[in-house]
C-alpha cells in the first residue's frame, strides 16, 4: 500500500527533458522545520480535468498512489480519483504505507527512529515502475513511538504506518540547493505484522539460559516433554504373579 490524501497548491503544468508532462503541486510544510513538499501528478482518466482546469495557486484535494523516484529522486502521484478545489483553510496530509523493513541506519538520538520502508506497487511505464520493483520511503517516528518501533522492528519486519509527507532541504558546500522526502509517522497509527525476529531471538536465548528445562505446575523441574512419555511407577501389585481363577483362565 503506498496511498496520499493530501491538499496542495497548484503550481503549473511542468515538462521535463524527456518531452513527459506533469502537473506540478506543493503540499504544506508539517511541523516548525522543513518545506513545502513538491509534488508531480501524472494526468490520467482518474483524476478527470487536469491542466486546463484550474490556475495557478488552487488549493485542490489529491488522491492516488505515491511512486518516490530512485533516478530524479522526485516524488510523483498517480490519481486514483478526480482533483477538486478543497475548502480555504483546509489541510490534508496522509499518507498510509504498508510493507517490510529495508534499511535500519544507526540511530543518534533517544526519542528519534529512522528506517527505509520497503512498498509494492502497481506498475507505471510511464515512471519506468515495474511490477518487480520496491518503492522505497524513510520514515521518521518520535517520542513513544520512536522507543516502540525500536524494540519490535527489525529488516524484514512488516508494518502498516499511516502518516505525513514532509520535505527537509540543504545546501552543499558548493552552494547546491538538496531535498529530501520522510514520511513522519502519526502517533499510534501504526500495527506491525509477520514474525518477530526479535522476541523468537530473545525465546532462544532464554531457552538456552534455563538449560532447556521447565518448572511443572507443582513446581517440579523436569526435561521438556518428560512428563508427557513418562510412566507412572509401579507399584508392588503389579509385580506379583496372576493367580488362576476358578474357571482357569488367568485374567
Amino acid at each position: 500500500m503506498n496511498t496520499l490524501l493530501a491538499t496542495a497548491s497548484y503550481v503549473g503544468e511542468k515538462f521535463f527533458d524527456n518531452g513527459l508532462r506533469f502537473m506540478q503541486f506543493t503540499i504544506p510544510k508539517v511541523g516548525n522545520s522543513g518545506a513545502p513538499a513538491p509534488l508531480y501528478v501524472v494526468p490520467n482518466k482518474a483524476a478527470g480535468e487536469t491542466f486546463d482546469a484550474f490556475q495557478p495557486g488552487a488549493n485542490l484535494l489529491l488522491g492516488g498512489r505515491l511512486y518516490p523516484s530512485r533516478k530524479d529522486y522526485k516524488m510523483y502521484l498517480v490519481p486514483n480519483q478526480i482533483l477538486q478545489v478543497a475548502p480555504a483553510g483546509l489541510l490534508v496530509n496522509q499518507v498510509n504505507l504498508a510493507g517490510g523493513v529495508g534499511f535500519i541506519p544507526e540511530q543518534n538520538k533517544e526519542d528519534l527512529f529512522t528506517f527505509s520502508l520497503m512498498c509494492s506497487a502497481p506498475a507505471q511505464q510511464i515512471l519506468g515502475h515495474t511490477w518487480d520493483d520496491s518503492l522505497s520511503f524513510r520514515m521518521e517516528a518520535w517520542g513513544d513511538d520512536a522507543r516502540r518501533m525500536l524494540n519490535s522492528l527489525h529488516v524484514g519486519r512488516q508494518v502498516a504506518v499511516t502518516g505525513a509527507l514532509r520535505y527537509n532541504t540543504w545546501t552543499t558546500q558548493d552552494g547546491q540547493q538538496r531535498g529530501i522526502y520522510q514520511v513522519r509517522v502519526k502517533s499510534g497509527t501504526y500495527a506491525f505484522f509477520g514474525k518477530n525476529k526479535k522476541k523468537e531471538e530473545q525465546n532462544e536465548m532464554k531457552a538456552i539460559n534455563t538449560g532447556n528445562r521447565f518448572e511443572s505446575p507443582a513446581g517440579v523441574v523436569a526435561e521438556p516433554y518428560q512428563s508427557a512419555v513418562q510412566l507412572p511407577p509401579l507399584q508392588q501389585d503389579d509385580l506379583a504373579p496372576a493367580t488362576p481363577n476358578s474357571d482357569g483362565v488367568p485374567f
